[in-house]
Protein backbone atom coordinates (compact mmCIF):
# COMPACT_ATOMS: atom_id res chain seq x y z
CA UNK A 1 0.00 0.00 0.00
CA UNK A 2 1.28 3.73 -1.02
CA UNK A 3 2.07 5.77 1.97
CA UNK A 4 0.05 9.22 1.69
CA UNK A 5 1.16 11.95 3.48
CA UNK A 6 2.85 15.40 3.28
CA UNK A 7 6.00 16.35 4.89
CA UNK A 8 5.89 19.21 7.19
CA UNK A 9 4.89 22.68 5.58
CA UNK A 10 7.29 25.70 5.20
CA UNK A 11 6.89 29.04 4.07
CA UNK A 12 8.63 31.53 1.62
CA UNK A 13 7.39 35.37 0.63
CA UNK A 14 8.19 35.53 -2.99
CA UNK A 15 7.82 39.57 -4.28
CA UNK A 16 4.38 39.94 -2.19
CA UNK A 17 2.78 36.62 -2.11
CA UNK A 18 3.20 34.03 0.44
CA UNK A 19 4.21 30.25 -1.00
CA UNK A 20 3.43 27.56 1.45
CA UNK A 21 5.18 24.42 -0.14
CA UNK A 22 6.35 20.89 0.85
CA UNK A 23 9.40 19.29 0.44
CA UNK A 24 11.37 16.25 0.68
CA UNK A 25 14.21 13.99 -0.92
CA UNK A 26 17.23 14.29 -2.51
CA UNK A 27 18.17 14.10 -6.33
CA UNK A 28 16.60 16.12 -9.21
CA UNK A 29 13.98 18.59 -8.67
CA UNK A 30 10.59 17.93 -8.99
CA UNK A 31 7.99 20.64 -8.64
CA UNK A 32 4.90 19.63 -8.47
CA UNK A 33 1.50 22.17 -9.35
CA UNK A 34 -2.12 21.04 -7.84
CA UNK A 35 -5.45 22.48 -9.18
CA UNK A 36 -8.52 23.38 -8.07
CA UNK A 37 -10.76 22.49 -5.92
CA UNK A 38 -7.65 21.01 -4.10
CA UNK A 39 -4.35 21.83 -2.58
CA UNK A 40 -1.01 20.43 -2.88
CA UNK A 41 -2.87 17.35 -0.46
CA UNK A 42 -3.54 16.34 -3.67
CA UNK A 43 -0.24 14.77 -4.25
CA UNK A 44 -0.02 12.94 -0.72
CA UNK A 45 -0.25 9.70 -2.69
CA UNK A 46 2.38 10.66 -5.26
CA UNK A 47 4.80 12.82 -2.63
CA UNK A 48 6.57 9.81 -0.25
CA UNK A 49 7.27 7.62 -3.73
CA UNK A 50 8.31 10.17 -5.90
CA UNK A 51 10.47 11.51 -2.94
CA UNK A 52 11.91 8.21 -2.71
CA UNK A 53 13.88 9.18 -5.63
CA UNK A 54 14.20 12.73 -6.24
CA UNK A 55 14.09 16.37 -4.58
CA UNK A 56 10.57 16.67 -4.40
CA UNK A 57 8.78 20.30 -3.57
CA UNK A 58 4.80 20.94 -4.17
CA UNK A 59 3.68 24.39 -3.47
CA UNK A 60 0.01 25.36 -3.17
CA UNK A 61 -0.47 27.59 -5.85
CA UNK A 62 -1.04 31.70 -4.99
CA UNK A 63 -3.99 32.34 -3.59
CA UNK A 64 -5.24 28.70 -3.12
CA UNK A 65 -4.42 26.58 0.14
CA UNK A 66 -2.46 28.01 2.28
CA UNK A 67 -0.85 30.09 0.22
CA UNK A 68 -0.96 34.14 0.24
CA UNK A 69 -3.27 36.27 -2.47
CA UNK A 70 -1.27 37.51 -5.94
CA UNK A 71 -1.54 40.09 -7.70
CA UNK A 72 -3.35 38.98 -10.46
CA UNK A 73 -4.36 34.94 -11.64
CA UNK A 74 -3.38 35.06 -15.51
CA UNK A 75 -0.98 32.34 -15.42
CA UNK A 76 1.88 34.55 -16.72
CA UNK A 77 1.92 35.98 -13.59
CA UNK A 78 1.63 33.30 -11.19
CA UNK A 79 4.23 31.00 -13.74
CA UNK A 80 6.40 34.19 -12.88
CA UNK A 81 5.88 33.56 -8.66
CA UNK A 82 6.63 29.74 -9.80
CA UNK A 83 9.69 30.90 -11.52
CA UNK A 84 11.09 33.22 -8.80
CA UNK A 85 10.07 30.09 -6.51
CA UNK A 86 12.43 28.15 -7.90
CA UNK A 87 15.58 30.27 -7.64
CA UNK A 88 14.40 30.48 -4.10
CA UNK A 89 15.04 26.58 -4.36
CA UNK A 90 18.21 26.95 -5.90
CA UNK A 91 16.91 24.98 -8.86
CA UNK A 92 18.61 25.74 -12.26
CA UNK A 93 17.03 23.26 -14.13
CA UNK A 94 13.88 21.01 -12.99
CA UNK A 95 10.81 18.85 -13.67
CA UNK A 96 7.80 20.31 -13.55
CA UNK A 97 4.35 18.48 -12.95
CA UNK A 98 0.99 20.08 -12.89
CA UNK A 99 -2.24 18.31 -12.59
CA UNK A 100 -5.78 21.01 -13.44
CA UNK A 101 -5.73 24.22 -13.29
CA UNK A 102 -1.75 23.94 -12.04
CA UNK A 103 -1.30 22.30 -15.64
CA UNK A 104 -2.64 25.90 -17.09
CA UNK A 105 0.87 27.23 -15.10
CA UNK A 106 3.00 24.54 -16.02
CA UNK A 107 2.24 24.26 -19.63
CA UNK A 108 2.88 28.74 -19.34
CA UNK A 109 5.97 28.22 -17.48
CA UNK A 110 7.18 25.89 -20.01
CA UNK A 111 6.42 28.66 -22.65
CA UNK A 112 7.58 31.28 -20.92
CA UNK A 113 11.11 29.92 -18.94
CA UNK A 114 11.17 26.47 -20.62
CA UNK A 115 14.87 26.99 -20.67
CA UNK A 116 14.52 26.40 -16.54
CA UNK A 117 13.21 23.18 -17.41
CA UNK A 118 14.51 19.25 -18.19
CA UNK A 119 10.82 18.10 -18.97
CA UNK A 120 6.98 19.50 -18.36
CA UNK A 121 4.41 16.72 -17.02
CA UNK A 122 0.54 18.17 -18.28
CA UNK A 123 -2.26 15.76 -16.54
CA UNK A 124 -5.92 16.05 -17.50
CA UNK A 125 -6.17 19.52 -18.39
CA UNK A 126 -7.94 21.89 -20.62
CA UNK A 127 -4.80 24.14 -20.97
CA UNK A 128 -6.07 27.94 -22.02
CA UNK A 129 -5.26 29.18 -25.81
CA UNK A 130 -4.92 25.45 -26.63
CA UNK A 131 -8.49 24.07 -26.10
CA UNK A 132 -9.83 23.41 -29.76
CA UNK A 133 -13.35 25.56 -29.85
CA UNK A 134 -15.07 22.65 -30.82
CA UNK A 135 -14.96 21.72 -27.20
CA UNK A 136 -16.93 24.73 -25.85
CA UNK A 137 -20.06 23.10 -26.95
CA UNK A 138 -23.36 22.69 -25.46
CA UNK A 139 -23.49 18.94 -26.03
CA UNK A 140 -19.91 18.86 -24.27
CA UNK A 141 -21.59 20.62 -21.24
CA UNK A 142 -20.95 17.94 -18.95
CA UNK A 143 -17.02 19.15 -18.94
CA UNK A 144 -16.85 22.32 -19.20
CA UNK A 145 -19.64 24.17 -17.62
CA UNK A 146 -17.28 25.40 -14.65
CA UNK A 147 -15.32 27.20 -17.04
CA UNK A 148 -18.32 29.62 -17.85
CA UNK A 149 -19.97 29.22 -14.25
CA UNK A 150 -16.79 30.35 -12.49
CA UNK A 151 -16.05 32.73 -14.66
CA UNK A 152 -19.33 34.99 -13.71
CA UNK A 153 -18.29 38.01 -11.03
CA UNK A 154 -19.33 37.39 -7.99
CA UNK A 155 -22.69 34.76 -8.83
CA UNK A 156 -20.63 31.63 -7.88
CA UNK A 157 -19.51 32.47 -4.45
CA UNK A 158 -23.02 33.80 -3.61
CA UNK A 159 -24.42 30.84 -4.80
CA UNK A 160 -21.92 28.47 -2.57
CA UNK A 161 -21.22 30.01 0.03
CA UNK A 162 -22.11 28.33 2.83
CA UNK A 163 -22.73 24.74 0.92
CA UNK A 164 -18.78 24.67 0.11
CA UNK A 165 -18.62 21.19 1.14
CA UNK A 166 -21.68 20.16 -0.62
CA UNK A 167 -20.47 21.44 -3.86
CA UNK A 168 -16.81 20.42 -3.58
CA UNK A 169 -18.64 16.46 -2.40
CA UNK A 170 -20.52 16.91 -5.52
CA UNK A 171 -17.77 17.80 -7.93
CA UNK A 172 -15.48 14.96 -6.59
CA UNK A 173 -18.05 12.49 -7.27
CA UNK A 174 -19.26 13.29 -11.00
CA UNK A 175 -15.61 13.89 -12.00
CA UNK A 176 -13.98 10.86 -10.22
CA UNK A 177 -14.18 7.60 -11.67
CA UNK A 178 -12.96 5.56 -8.54
CA UNK A 179 -15.57 6.59 -6.19
CA UNK A 180 -13.62 6.09 -3.05
CA UNK A 181 -10.43 8.19 -4.24
CA UNK A 182 -11.23 10.86 -2.24
CA UNK A 183 -13.44 10.05 0.94
CA UNK A 184 -14.52 12.07 4.48
CA UNK A 185 -11.66 13.11 5.69
CA UNK A 186 -9.83 14.15 2.68
CA UNK A 187 -13.46 16.24 1.80
CA UNK A 188 -12.73 17.94 4.73
CA UNK A 189 -8.75 19.22 3.89
CA UNK A 190 -10.42 20.28 0.77
CA UNK A 191 -13.48 22.12 2.33
CA UNK A 192 -11.87 23.54 4.89
CA UNK A 193 -8.76 25.09 2.44
CA UNK A 194 -11.97 26.28 0.61
CA UNK A 195 -14.67 27.46 3.28
CA UNK A 196 -15.41 30.96 2.78
CA UNK A 197 -16.75 33.27 0.18
CA UNK A 198 -12.77 34.84 -0.71
CA UNK A 199 -10.91 31.58 -0.57
CA UNK A 200 -13.61 30.48 -3.18
CA UNK A 201 -13.60 33.56 -5.06
CA UNK A 202 -9.45 33.08 -5.05
CA UNK A 203 -10.00 29.95 -6.73
CA UNK A 204 -12.62 31.38 -9.36
CA UNK A 205 -9.88 34.39 -10.32
CA UNK A 206 -7.97 31.78 -12.21
CA UNK A 207 -11.34 30.96 -14.52
CA UNK A 208 -12.01 34.89 -14.83
CA UNK A 209 -8.36 35.21 -15.80
CA UNK A 210 -8.57 32.41 -18.70
CA UNK A 211 -9.26 34.37 -21.23
CA UNK A 212 -6.27 36.74 -20.55
CA UNK A 213 -3.96 33.57 -19.58
CA UNK A 214 -5.05 32.25 -23.17
CA UNK A 215 -4.33 35.31 -25.01
CA UNK A 216 -0.36 35.13 -23.08
CA UNK A 217 -0.09 32.00 -24.55
CA UNK A 218 -0.96 32.38 -28.06
CA UNK A 219 1.28 35.67 -28.21
CA UNK A 220 4.07 33.27 -27.22
CA UNK A 221 6.21 33.00 -31.05
CA UNK A 222 8.17 29.85 -30.13
CA UNK A 223 6.95 26.36 -29.20
CA UNK A 224 8.37 23.93 -26.40
CA UNK A 225 11.24 22.30 -27.05
CA UNK A 226 11.57 20.39 -23.89
CA UNK A 227 10.11 16.71 -23.99
CA UNK A 228 6.22 16.97 -22.71
CA UNK A 229 4.46 14.42 -20.95
CA UNK A 230 0.63 14.87 -21.55
CA UNK A 231 -1.63 12.05 -19.75
CA UNK A 232 -5.11 12.41 -19.27
CA UNK A 233 -7.79 9.99 -17.46
CA UNK A 234 -9.28 7.57 -19.77
CA UNK A 235 -12.87 8.82 -18.64
CA UNK A 236 -11.68 12.23 -18.36
CA UNK A 237 -9.60 14.01 -20.91
CA UNK A 238 -7.75 10.84 -22.27
CA UNK A 239 -5.52 11.76 -25.06
CA UNK A 240 -7.14 14.47 -25.53
CA UNK A 241 -4.31 16.50 -23.33
CA UNK A 242 -1.78 15.21 -25.96
CA UNK A 243 -3.52 15.73 -29.00
CA UNK A 244 -3.99 19.86 -27.69
CA UNK A 245 -0.18 20.26 -26.08
CA UNK A 246 1.11 18.90 -29.62
CA UNK A 247 0.06 22.62 -31.13
CA UNK A 248 2.19 24.09 -28.96
CA UNK A 249 5.17 21.53 -28.69
CA UNK A 250 7.51 19.64 -30.49
CA UNK A 251 8.38 16.79 -28.63
CA UNK A 252 4.88 15.36 -26.94
CA UNK A 253 4.53 12.16 -25.48
CA UNK A 254 0.43 10.90 -24.64
CA UNK A 255 -0.68 8.62 -21.97
CA UNK A 256 -4.49 8.19 -21.35
CA UNK A 257 -4.63 6.11 -17.93
CA UNK A 258 -6.93 3.31 -17.80
CA UNK A 259 -10.09 3.28 -14.93
CA UNK A 260 -9.55 6.68 -13.95
CA UNK A 261 -11.30 9.96 -14.20
CA UNK A 262 -10.42 13.66 -13.44
CA UNK A 263 -8.23 13.19 -10.55
CA UNK A 264 -4.74 11.03 -11.56
CA UNK A 265 -2.86 11.52 -8.54
CA UNK A 266 -5.97 10.27 -6.30
CA UNK A 267 -7.09 7.84 -8.75
CA UNK A 268 -4.45 6.18 -9.71
CA UNK A 269 -1.25 7.52 -8.01
CA UNK A 270 1.09 4.46 -8.74
CA UNK A 271 0.61 4.62 -12.30
CA UNK A 272 1.29 8.77 -11.88
CA UNK A 273 4.46 7.77 -10.26
CA UNK A 274 5.50 5.31 -12.97
CA UNK A 275 4.80 7.68 -16.09
CA UNK A 276 6.71 10.91 -14.05
CA UNK A 277 9.67 7.95 -12.70
CA UNK A 278 9.83 6.96 -16.79
CA UNK A 279 9.51 10.35 -17.94
CA UNK A 280 12.22 11.73 -16.40
CA UNK A 281 14.55 8.88 -16.56
CA UNK A 282 14.52 9.07 -20.22
CA UNK A 283 14.93 12.39 -20.52
CA UNK A 284 17.33 12.58 -17.08
CA UNK A 285 20.66 13.66 -19.09
CA UNK A 286 18.73 17.37 -20.46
Amino acid sequence: MMTAKMPPEKTVVIGQTKVAYYEQGTGETVLLLHGWPQTSYVWRKVFPELAKRYHVVALDLPGLGNSGTPLSYDTKNIATIVNEFAEHLGAEKFHLVGHDVGAWVAAAYALHFGNRLRTVTIMDAGIPGVMPAEVFQPENSAKIWQFYFHAVEELPEFLIQGKEKEYLAWYFSKKSYIKTAIIEKDLKVYYKAYKGKEKMKSGFDYYRAFSESASQNKAVASSIKIPVLAVGGQYAMANQVGVAMQKIATNVKSESIGSCGHYLPEEQPQKVVELIDEHIQSNISR
